[in-house]
């Protein structure tokens, strides 16, 4: 499973939200894992921070100006190919989605309380969106 002799990819996670709601992207056929919902993802160039990744795939693949808020969690995914570091972002331009076609063949965006409804997910984001999201979501929402 875990091989010592290459070391982990980065990667990030771009929980993007608009109010009560969260942007999620079907991947594209010729994509890996065509057909699969996830958070806008992304791979870290050499030397880049997480927020730059951030920004750079988010405008890539959807055409979103985001700003990277705080990081919620970190997971390596269950083959251990690539450590996940998942922000919390905000709109930071209008909630126009324009798609890279090459990377999403679809988009929504879900209310946060639906997330657990959408079929084939990863199962990071499975467990991300059942267990750690409503968690670190109720840290953020301000005391009554």
């Amino acid at each position: 499973m875990f091989d010592e002799e290459k070391p982990l990819r980065h990667a990030i996670v771009a929980v993007i939200e608009d109010g009560d709601e969260v942007l999620i992207i079907e991947r594209a056929p010729m994509d890996t894992w065509p057909g699969y919902w996830s958070s806008v993802t992304g791979s870290l160039e050499p030397g880049e921070t997480q927020q730059h990744a951030i920004a750079r795939e988010c405008l890539e693949e959807v055409g979103l100006r985001v700003k990277p808020v705080r990081k919620l969690w970190e997971s390596i995914t269950r083959r251990a190919h690539f450590v996940l570091h998942w922000w919390q972002c905000e709109l930071a331009g209008p909630r126009e989605v324009k798609a890279d076609p090459s990377e999403v063949s679809d988009y929504r965006w879900i209310k946060r309380d639906k997330l657990n409804d959408i079929e084939l997910t990863f199962s990071d984001s499975r467990w991300f969106y059942r267990e750690v999201y409503p968690r670190v979501r109720h840290d953020l929402e301000p005391e009554a």
